[in-house]
């Protein structure tokens, strides 16, 4: 391996050291953690940070993103072990309902995202990831006639609305199993009947 390439290849390693210790330490919330605790859980200078990130806030839109896709990749595989179309939504619903209750995924993308990127920022990491992948199953269920085409953006916002809401109220209450066994099959409820070739919407 070219000189160059080492070089490149340790980079992308210290880059990688610094956004898992940065997404561990986030975990906690973003406020509570400073520069120099970032670089000493790494095990890197200050300046092997701000060779890879301009400030705290870019190292934090790197751990969001990671984290982002890493939540899209589970809801993704529990809807592809679905038996149908309609059956995959809930699944990869139901998966988002259950990764989400990890204290470090919540705080990191629904509570510090939103605050220390912005709105808009949020939701342009949420549409390639979590709305995206939700959107791309419901295109899926469109084309089997399950909804209207037309319907696919408005079903999707309808859905992803109602499982944030339903992820803060699992939390407030972590111990309800009867709660989050109702929450489950009420998600599955909605999410049948909004896909039901009997009942398409047309307007």
């Amino acid at each position: 391996m070219s000189k160059k390439n080492l070089k490149v290849e340790a980079g992308e390693k210290t880059r990688a050291h610094l956004v898992a210790a940065a997404r561990r330490l986030f975990a906690n919330g973003y406020e509570s953690v400073g520069t120099p605790d970032i670089v000493a859980e790494a095990g890197v200078t200050r300046g092997a940070l701000y060779h890879h990130f301009r400030n705290k806030e870019a190292l934090f839109y790197a751990v969001v993103e990671e984290v982002a896709a890493d939540v899209e990749k589970r809801i993704d595989a529990a809807a592809d072990a679905a038996e149908d179309l309609p059956g995959s939504i809930v699944a990869g619903s139901h998966a988002f309902l259950s990764v989400f209750q990890d204290d470090e995924v919540r705080q990191v993308f629904l509570v510090d995202a939103l605050s220390v990127l912005g709105w808009s920022t949020w939701r342009e990491i949420d549409a390639r990831h979590g709305l995206g992948s939700l959107k791309d199953g419901l295109r899926a269920c469109a084309e089997q006639g399950y909804l209207s085409a037309d319907d696919v953006e408005t079903t999707a916002h309808l859905i992803s609305g109602a499982l944030n809401e339903a992820v803060f109220l699992l939390c407030d209450r972590p111990s309800d199993a009867a709660l989050q066994t109702r929450v489950f099959a009420r998600t599955e409820q909605v999410v049948r009947a909004l896909l039901t070739k009997d009942h398409v919407l047309t307007v």
